[in-house]
């Protein structure tokens, strides 16, 4: 019984270690930024070249002007609330491309 219990305990412990590592995943990929006076919440984006869009806060991106072409490291945080079709990002590099 109590080796049971201890098999359980380690297993729980295995999976929740591995949803850990799973959420830092890094990305890396080219997109445009996009700077609109839409919608509060969307409105700094980068389109990437893979279809998915960015929603960033102004601080990550306020050196570039929209249209320049960029290339971005980032970690997924989440669907946004506001925008269900945008994906929020913690940018970890942001570069223009030339």
């Amino acid at each position: 019984m109590l080796r049971n219990i201890f098999f359980g305990l380690t297993l729980l412990i295995a999976l929740s270690c591995n949803k850990e590592e799973s959420e830092d995943i890094m990305k890396q990929e080219n997109g445009i930024v996009r700077l609109s006076g839409g919608l509060y919440y969307c409105a700094e984006q980068l389109c990437l070249d893979n279809g998915d869009i960015l929603v960033v806060s102004l601080e990550d991106i306020i050196s570039f002007r929209s249209g320049d072409r960029v290339n971005v490291k980032y970690k997924e945080i989440g669907v946004n609330e506001f925008c269900s079709s945008y994906i929020d990002c913690e940018i970890i590099e942001i570069n223009k491309i030339e």
